[in-house]
């Protein structure tokens, strides 16, 4: 790394800081807690650099890195022309088109992946007033800015902080479209899901879940309209996208990862194959979780989705570093009990219910595709944010005001 490399990182990092004191100054209600998302983002960043080696720094990252690099030797027009859709390399290819146009600086990338993380944290307020109260939606972004597995995304050369971001941008969407039920809000949705499925196919599974809620309330409201000898424009139009999106996909036209398109599917074979070969490694779920035929899929897969939201368990713990899953599975398990106690009013607003149907659709997919709780934790990740937004009221409440800290004391 020359001095230009160095030059080049530290400007990205005064980019990003410079934009979120925008941010700050657009919406100072929430102004405090960009500062810390901020300050918590290049404090970690800076401990990776001169001190200790991140936790999954190594591997995919440096793999995303260095293929980058490599890639950006052919210029900015042999990188541009690439890559033409979703891709697992689609993240290799961002990378390189940064390199192509300016240089080579992993901490422009980790730069980049830290605005995606202010953004997340931004949008997670920003959804939340909508979903809550305001002050809520504070508990919720601090929840957000503070999370142990979202800083760390965030400063890492990976993709998930990308995902959860889009992702957050197609739930802004799928809010819209449950209050208003109007043409933008699916738009928006489907461009959120169909951004994150650039960096990873299977994110375009909420997408799939979006259009059978559409569907399925669509048809609800065409029958009523037909028994009461009525049509409703906006209602069809909602019907026929709910069909255009499911003929493409029996069409094969669509194709999610870890599932495959409709033909792929189809085929269980390729499915118990999936969890066999991903249930692997010294971190892998007990091998009794593998599905080794169609009738284990019924009760497997939710068993699977329970080690993928909650491993390691204290049993699975083999060595040291096993210790950090665990104290993320924490986590996850004490946001599921808040999910569990908030059921009844999650399940009476239409908003709330689709993010939940979301999520569930996600969990079981990635249940399928992932089979150790070392990529688990960074599996999950990408759906946390759904996790603190269910939960949301009931989120302890963290201030860090001297009257606090005061009244603590006392």
């Amino acid at each position: 790394m020359n001095h230009m490399n160095e030059i080049l990182g530290v400007l990205s990092l005064i980019l990003v800081i410079f934009f979120t004191y925008l941010l700050t100054l657009k919406f100072p209600n929430i102004s405090n807690i960009l500062v810390i998302a901020l300050v918590l983002r290049i404090l970690l960043l800076l401990v990776g650099e001169f001190l200790i080696m991140l936790p999954d720094s190594d591997a995919d990252a440096e793999d995303f890195e260095t293929g980058g690099w490599i890639l950006a030797q052919g210029g900015f027009s042999y990188v541009w022309n690439y890559l033409d859709g979703p891709d697992p390399q689609a993240f290799v290819w961002l990378i390189a088109i940064l390199y192509s146009l300016l240089d080579r600086s992993i901490i422009m990338i980790q730069s980049l992946s830290i605005l995606f993380g202010i953004g997340t944290v931004f949008l997670s307020w920003l959804i939340s007033n909508k979903l809550w109260d305001k002050s809520t939606a504070k508990k919720i972004a601090l929840t957000v800015a503070l999370f142990p597995s979202l800083i760390l995304y965030s400063v890492l050369v990976m993709r998930e902080i990308y995902m959860v971001f889009f992702i957050l941008l197609a739930i802004y969407g799928v809010i819209e479209w449950s209050k208003e039920k109007n043409f933008k809000s699916i738009i928006l949705a489907i461009i959120g899901f169909m951004s994150g499925a650039f960096f990873h196919g299977a994110i375009f599974v909420g997408a799939i879940a979006f259009l059978i809620i559409v569907g399925i309330s669509a048809l609800g409201q065409f029958i009523k309209l037909i028994i009461n000898y009525k049509i409703n424009l906006k209602t069809i139009i909602f019907l026929l996208i709910f069909l255009s999106g499911s003929i493409l996909y029996f069409q094969n036209k669509v194709r999610v990862s870890y599932i495959g398109d409709f033909e792929k599917s189809r085929n269980i074979t390729n499915l118990l194959e999936l969890t066999r070969v991903n249930t692997r490694g010294t971190a892998s779920w007990p091998k009794w979780t593998i599905i080794s035929n169609p009738e284990e899929l019924f009760y497997k897969v939710p068993i699977r989705s329970i080690y993928f939201i909650f491993a390691p368990f204290p049993w699975d713990i083999k060595q040291f570093r096993h210790l950090i899953p665990m104290l993320d599975a924490f986590l996850y398990i004490y946001l599921a009990y808040l999910i569990f106690l908030n059921r009844k009013i999650i399940w009476k607003d239409p908003a709330l219910r689709s993010i939940l149907i979301i999520l569930v659709f996600y969990v079981f997919v990635f249940a399928i595709g992932v089979g150790n709780f070392g990529t688990g934790i960074r599996h999950r990740t990408k759906f946390v944010v759904l996790f603190i937004l269910l939960a949301g009221p009931l989120l302890k409440k963290i201030t860090f005001s001297k009257r606090a800290l005061k009244n603590h004391r006392s």
